[in-house]
């Protein structure tokens, strides 16, 4: 369950890069205020995927 929650913070947070590029025709966030809080929300994302896959992955070696 660890890998999977781990696998779905790496996609969301990742997605919330994505559209906040300038890649992407998605206008979800218009303006460089608008970006910030995503911003925060995707690096949590990412922070807690690798904090699973490094703490869970140490508790299932044992």
């Amino acid at each position: 369950m660890p890998q999977l929650l781990s696998w779905l913070n790496v996609m969301a947070g990742l997605i919330l890069f994505f559209a906040m590029s300038g890649i992407s025709e998605w206008v979800i966030f218009s303006s460089p205020q608008a970006k910030v809080f995503p911003f925060f929300i995707a690096i949590l994302l990412l922070l807690n995927a690798a904090y699973l896959a490094v703490v869970k992955g140490e508790w299932a070696r044992r």
